[in-house]
């Protein structure tokens, strides 16, 4: 859900505190979002469960945390591991904020409308519902992270030895080093081109759809002291 800018720097804010491997930890916080190739799919990567529900919110899935957790739960020691969870829990923090605050539903719960920052709402055709569903939370959040990188809040992984090297850990394997390898070479290359702002997103600066820019800030902080707490929970940090 959040762009990858976003994810890239609440893991560079949870490791100034945690002090973990930081290429693994970075790298692992990008994991679930698998790149073509992969032996399994996003939803089944982020734990999605059609079966957990947001209350009040039905028709949209919740990542299974507790799957998770039994699967991983022998080697949450690893950064990299340790970084899939961080990734999962922001997920999960950021599509709460979006499907209980900004979806409008009807009485059958189908989601009808948008609710804007002016607290106008946008209808929308059901049929077309998923795509306009994405465009304007992934609007907002891809934004955000231009400026976030734009002030050197966005760190990436640079070592794919390291990365390499843990790979294994993960259940079926679904990384190869080749997919690593390409993944790090777009985040030292594309990456940078794609977190260009524009001189429409420097004209109007912070000019979001769904949330505020102290709204936006005050997630990220939010969220941040959520996976701390979430991952001494889990006994990785004291």
């Amino acid at each position: 859900m959040p762009s990858w800018s976003i994810h890239l720097a609440i893991a560079k804010k949870v490791n100034n505190k945690l002090n973990l491997n930081k290429d693994l930890f970075l790298y692992g916080n990008l994991i679930p979002d698998v790149d073509k190739g992969t032996i399994i799919k996003r939803y089944e990567a982020h734990f999605y469960n059609h079966n957990l529900h947001f209350p009040g919110v039905p028709k949209e899935d919740m990542i299974d945390m507790d799957k998770f957790l039994s699967v991983y739960k022998d080697k949450l020691s690893n950064p990299l591991i340790l970084g899939y969870y961080s990734h999962l829990l922001t997920d999960q923090f950021y599509n709460e904020k979006v499907y209980t605050t900004r979806w409008v539903q009807d009485n059958d719960n189908n989601i009808i409308g948008i609710r804007l920052k002016d607290n106008k709402v946008l209808k929308i055709d059901i049929e077309d519902k998923n795509r306009l569903k994405a465009k304007y939370k992934h609007y907002d959040f891809e934004l955000y992270g231009k400026y976030l990188f734009k002030d050197n809040k966005v760190e990436v992984p640079i070592n794919k030895k390291v990365i390499k090297d843990n790979i294994k850990y993960l259940d079926n394997s679904f990384l190869t080093n080749e997919l690593v390898d390409n993944r790090i070479k777009y985040l030292n290359n594309e990456f940078t081109k794609f977190n260009k702002l524009s001189i429409k997103e420097k004209l109007f600066k912070h000019n979001y759809n769904l949330f505020t820019k102290e709204e936006l800030d005050n997630m990220l902080e939010e969220c941040t002291d959520m996976i701390i707490e979430k991952i001494i929970e889990v006994g990785e940090y004291k």
